[in-house]
């Protein structure tokens, strides 16, 4: 039959376009670990803010 090679970048197109979900799902996935990171980053400012606060409070 046909010899072509197809990239990786020619998959990946042809993917998305018989299935964009996919794109989709993991577009949200991504979106949960941000927000997850986020939430984590302000509880540890959060944590060492108020240890500073304390710690300068009794000096």
């Amino acid at each position: 039959m046909f010899d072509e090679r197809l990239t990786d970048a020619e998959i990946m197109r042809a993917i998305r376009y018989l299935d964009p979900d996919v794109c989709a799902e993991r577009a949200r996935e991504n979106a949960g670990t941000i927000l997850g990171i986020c939430i984590t980053l302000v509880t540890v400012l959060t944590g060492a803010l108020a240890y500073v606060w304390l710690y300068t409070r009794t000096l």
